[in-house]
């Protein structure tokens, strides 16, 4: 069953909200880039990526393997929403302006690939879309693969912008005006993607 434009516009709907919301990856190349240039940013985002789509494979074989045993599953998708839930909170909470006080080592690759398996944000995006999405996509690998290489594409399109525009937006983090109304926005947003995702269930 392959997805409708409603299925693929919901799915980067909800990947927007990663990617416009501050976490691991989209502050780490907002920061290297800034202060060491976005070509330097290349190997990072490269390892980025390459991590990514290993911790989408990882997230979709469990999904499909444990597709008979409901609790799983369920269990998968409670942990993305709660994670979803306390990330919003938090961010809505954030009321300290960015300050770069110290110039950042050059990242590379292997760095960018490692951030994901310890990216929390990232656990509980992949968690959520793979339980809330893969159906929608077929609920197989081929379904899979298809939704990580839309999402891939698409948060690679995000984070470069982050990285081409990190010498421009690090003026704007420094405005305490600016954060003070992107964090409880963004926080909301969160907050409100995982309300949905509760109604919506497993």
């Amino acid at each position: 069953m392959a997805p409708d434009l409603v299925d693929i516009l919901s799915l980067l709907a909800l990947v927007t909200v990663g990617i416009a919301t501050p976490g691991p990856n989209n502050m780490t190349c907002f920061v290297h880039s800034g202060v060491h240039g976005w070509r330097k940013s290349v190997p990072l985002i490269s390892g980025m990526v390459v991590g990514f789509i290993a911790l989408n494979l990882l997230v979709l074989v469990v999904v499909i393997q444990s597709s008979g045993i409901q609790s799983f599953l369920t269990l998968i998708h409670w942990v993305g929403v709660i994670f979803i839930f306390l990330l919003g909170f938090a961010i809505s909470r954030v009321s300290a302006v960015f300050e770069i006080t110290k110039q950042p080592p050059l990242l590379g690759m292997r760095t960018g690939f490692l951030m994901q398996w310890v990216n929390g944000k990232e656990w509980g995006f992949v968690s959520l879309y793979m339980t809330q999405f893969l159906s929608r996509f077929g609920g197989d690998f081929q379904g899979g693969f298809l939704m990580i290489a839309i999402v891939t594409i698409y948060c690679l399109i995000g984070i470069s912008a982050w990285t081409a525009f990190g010498n421009t937006l690090e003026g704007a983090f420094r405005s305490k005006r600016f954060t003070d109304v992107l964090f409880p926005v963004a926080g909301f947003v969160l907050i409100l993607i995982g309300l949905t995702a509760v109604f919506r269930g497993p």
